[in-house]
Order: C-alpha cells, then sequence, then structure tokens
C-alpha cells in the first residue's frame, strides 16, 4: 500500500502481465512463421491479409476490423 496521497507506480500484477506479453509468442514475425502455416490458421482475410484459426473468428475480426464490408465465405478459405 502507498502511504498518505502517494498513489503506487505500478503493482505487482501490471508488472507480471508486462513481463508475460513480452515473452510469449503470439504468432507473428518468424518464429510464428511455422504456426501460420502448420494448419491451425485456416482461414485469412481478404482485406488485410491476417489470419485466424476458425470462421467464427474470421466473423468477429470482420465485425471489428471491416465493419462497412460484408465477409464471402469463399473468399476466406485457405487452401492448404
Amino acid at each position: 500500500m502507498g502511504g498518505k496521497a502517494k498513489p503506487t507506480k505500478h503493482t505487482a500484477k501490471e508488472i507480471a502481465k508486462k513481463v508475460f506479453e513480452a515473452n510469449v509468442n503470439r504468432g507473428g514475425g518468424a518464429n510464428g512463421a511455422a504456426s501460420r502455416t502448420d494448419g491451425k490458421c485456416q482461414f485469412k482475410c481478404y482485406i488485410c491479409l491476417g489470419f485466424q484459426p476458425s470462421e467464427k473468428s474470421m466473423q468477429i475480426h470482420f465485425d471489428a476490423k471491416h465493419p462497412k464490408e460484408t465477409m464471402d465465405a469463399e473468399r476466406i478459405k485457405v487452401a492448404a
């Protein structure tokens, strides 16, 4: 706990979250190339070329990132 009128700078929870996010593999860059091509990401956005693991995730992606566009199910499938 901080003292009287002295706000704490960072909590242990915030620091642990920063350390975790800095060290976890999110699938980007050269390290994530294998995870993007191993068949788990079966859907590719034809607008921003992002990969999604399922059609439901792709629908959520379209609603969030491309709200003015309609998703064409035939164009998002990635050939294995």
